[in-house]
């Protein structure tokens, strides 16, 4: 008889995930009616799987059954549209960019087992069952090597072979870790002490390999998607929250978890179209998304909690990047209207476009060129090129036309299309009259000027190429000085009516760093600040207004503070 606290779940096979169909109360009556059903031919497979309620609280869920259909139990390998990034040790395959190939490629099996990469590549058991699954790993390591010698230039079969290298090498980790009697439960001592504990008698990698194999101890016993988030939701809140180490390390998993296919789809629900699901991941990935309208007790709003107050680096880069791979793909944004599909991509083009830069950089920069190119008639580099330009001219404000290109000049397209990206920015920033189009006149001085110098350090500390990089930062540095004489920025500051001391000071703010930044309007503030420091008796004018001698010595001190500070000392 089963115990009061437990229950047997019938799930079933629904094309790349597991969906509950019922619950019984004893394992008997669960076998037999996932028997009864699965004979019926109308699924793939089913699975049981028994759910136990812990004192605690905690559900905990073990799967003791499954079985598919003779014609469908074989997993396939899932095709890739892009090149896996070379990895030539186990470390780089344990980090984000090898699991989401993981997830990608084993997606199939992955969700017929949920089980994530860092389960089977930490517990010994599952990597075991995924080597030994048909020919499953050898068709997987094949078509991986294939796509990275072709793309490097390398021999197939070395690079085929120094996969299998790095495989055995995680194995025979994963292995070692499940031999070891000296690991604690995670129930017993919690993830922040076991982490401590094993950073003190461990090297950095041992001790980060063994903290996340530990993990996958207990998501092994946990055969359902929320559940695993569910867990890995409530150690980033323990103690406060984690923070460092132990939370960049659950922080991976919680990203191979959404990097399962149908998780996300799950956790938003259903969606309007593919336009509003995209924008909502967008909003998620940020803690932004609005849940005002759900229930308080669902996983989404808890999730969108964790990713607004904790740094979830890779679980937002997975999310952005499951993005930027629908807006690549061919799937419409509107399908209820594909006549709103050119406005639907506007809205997205403004999602993903933010002072900061495109969200997901060059390889979303890229996915909406590509995206935009089946809009054309045209195809290959002439196609590309009038996408570009007409995806720039998309953009209602020219400053987000310039990050736009930064981002994309770091992808493939931008590469491949170099002296176009030059060309287009050349166009948007060549001319210092043309600042008008980068200020609104609505908006105040200060913060106009605070845009261009944003856009000015954007291009200077961003991946493009010299000579462009120069060519393009000192074009913006134009614009910028040209506003700074038409709107007479300085005259306003320097108000001859005001005691010098004021004047002064308020031209040293514009001097501090992370004010003016750009050579060339800083030149223009700095040369109006050195001609007042040339004029005869500068320090009895510069006090004048102030009687008390105590405070002359200090409003001087402060002046001289702020040259050393702007460099003008």
């Amino acid at each position: 008889m089963a115990l009061a606290s437990s229950s047997y779940e019938v799930q079933i096979y629904q094309a790349d995930h597991w969906v509950l169909d019922s619950c019984f109360e004893s394992e008997a009556e669960a076998r037999a009616y996932g028997k009864r059903i699965l004979s019926a031919g109308r699924i793939e497979g089913i699975r049981v799987v028994r759910d136990w309620a812990r004192p605690d609280g905690r559900h905990v869920e073990t799967e003791i059954h499954q079985e598919f259909r003779s014609n469908s139990n074989s997993i396939t390998i899932a095709p890739l549209d892009e090149t896996p990034p070379l990895c030539h040790s186990p470390a780089e395959m344990f980090g984000v960019d090898g699991r989401m190939v993981m997830n990608r490629l084993l997606k199939n099996y992955i969700e017929r087992l949920v089980v994530t990469p860092t389960e089977i590549l930490h517990n010994h058991t599952e990597l075991k069952r995924l080597l030994d699954k048909d020919n499953l790993m050898p068709t997987a390591v094949g078509r991986v090597a294939a796509l990275q010698a072709e793309k490097a230039g390398l021999d197939t079969r070395a690079r085929r072979d120094e996969l299998y290298s790095v495989i055995n090498g995680v194995s025979e980790r994963a292995r070692a870790a499940a031999a070891r009697s000296d690991l604690p439960s995670l129930d017993s001592a919690g993830f922040r002490p076991i982490y401590e504990r094993l950073d003190a008698r461990e090297d950095p990698e041992s001790r980060d390999f063994l903290a996340r194999a530990l993990l996958s101890r207990d998501l092994v016993q946990m055969r359902n998607w929320l559940a695993k988030l569910d867990f890995l939701g409530e150690l980033v809140r323990q103690e406060g929250g984690l923070t460092d180490n132990p939370l960049t390390l659950v922080d991976g998993v919680i990203a191979d978890v959404l990097g399962a296919p149908s998780v996300v789809q799950e956790l938003l629900g259903m969606q309007g179209s593919l336009l509003e699901a995209l924008c909502n991941l967008l909003d998620l990935s940020r803690g932004r998304l609005d849940v005002s309208r759900r229930a308080e007790e669902d996983r989404i709003v808890h999730l969108n909690e964790l990713l607004a107050f904790h740094d979830l680096d890779e679980s937002r880069r997975v999310m952005i990047d499951l993005v930027r791979r629908q807006v690549k793909s061919a799937q419409p944004l509107y399908r209820a209207d594909p006549g709103q599909e050119r406005d639907a991509y506007q809205r997205l083009l403004q999602r993903v476009t933010t002072p900061n830069g495109v969200i997901g950089g060059g390889g979303m920069a890229e996915a909406l060129v590509l995206r935009y190119l089946r809009f054309l008639e045209g195809g290959g580099a002439a196609g590309r090129r009038r996408a570009m330009e007409e995806v720039c001219g998309l953009h209602s404000d020219p400053k987000d036309a310039v990050r736009f290109l930064m981002a994309l000049s770091q992808s493939e397209t931008g590469r491949q299309h170099a002296d176009d990206v030059d060309r287009l920015l050349s166009g948007l920033t060549g001319d210092p009259r043309g600042f008008g189009r980068f200020v609104d006149r609505a908006q105040p001085i200060k913060t106009n000027v605070e845009a261009l110098t944003q856009l000015y350090t954007h291009a200077r500390d961003s991946g493009l190429a010299d000579p462009l990089k120069g060519r393009l930062t000192d074009r913006i540095d134009d614009l910028l000085v040209a506003y700074i004489h038409d709107c007479r920025l300085v005259e306003r500051i320097d108000n001859p009516n005001d005691p010098l001391r004021l004047r002064a000071n308020r031209l040293m703010q514009l001097c501090a760093p992370g004010t003016l930044q750009s050579r060339k309007a800083l030149a223009v503030v700095r040369e109006r600040v050195v001609s007042h420091l040339r004029q005869p008796q500068f320090e009895q004018k510069y006090i004048a207004d102030l009687a008390d001698p105590t405070l002359q010595q200090g409003a001087l001190r402060e002046f001289y503070r702020l040259l050393a500070q702007a460099g003008l000392t």
